[in-house]
């Protein structure tokens, strides 16, 4: 490596893991001028890519990925950060997969992601995701997350009001 004042020879003076051992950095001095400094030598990856259901192949957007994703989440209870976590849990999924992993594994993975996260913000990603066109594509994903949809809602216990509740007198006691 060549000192960047003087264009001379460098040493290294020291040499520790860094970024969890995801790096190396290097202490280094000109053997010229004296000069000291810190690089950091880092794997380069290899690139990433999507396969499409039409078997075309397009490089892993990850910021396309975290934009949809933070759409959905628009307005809900999530914070940036775990999103950030989710978009870098499916980055290495596709990395572990030998670099290429379909469209619907990632979609499917950002979907049980944002399940965890929140809901409203996972029926918001499935509506779009999966295209939903009818209102009762949503009551499907309503059921899958154990969930009654609207108006068929059941009556909890054994149908009386709970003891600490406000009774509604019926027309027979009145």
């Amino acid at each position: 490596m060549l000192c960047p004042s003087c264009n001379g020879d460098t040493r290294v003076l020291e040499s520790r893991a860094a970024e969890g051992g995801a790096a190396v950095r290097r202490r280094r001095e000109c053997t010229e001028c004296g000069r000291r400094f810190t690089t950091f030598e880092r794997r380069e990856r290899e690139p990433l890519f999507v396969r499409k259901r039409d078997g075309r192949r397009e490089p892993f957007d990850r910021e396309k990925l975290a934009r949809g994703l933070l759409r959905a989440a628009y307005k809900r209870p999530v914070d940036p950060r775990d999103v950030e976590r989710l978009v870098a849990r499916i980055e290495a999924d596709v990395e572990a997969s030998g670099g290429e992993l379909a469209a619907e594994q990632v979609g499917e993975r950002a979907l049980a992601g944002l399940r965890e996260l929140d809901r409203i913000a996972y029926l918001q990603f499935a509506a779009v995701y999966r295209g939903f066109d009818d209102p009762s594509e949503f009551t499907r994903e309503l059921r899958a997350l154990g969930v009654a949809p609207p108006g068929e809602a059941e009556p909890v216990g054994d149908g009386e009001p709970p003891a600490n509740g406000p009774r509604i007198p019926s027309e027979a006691s009145g």
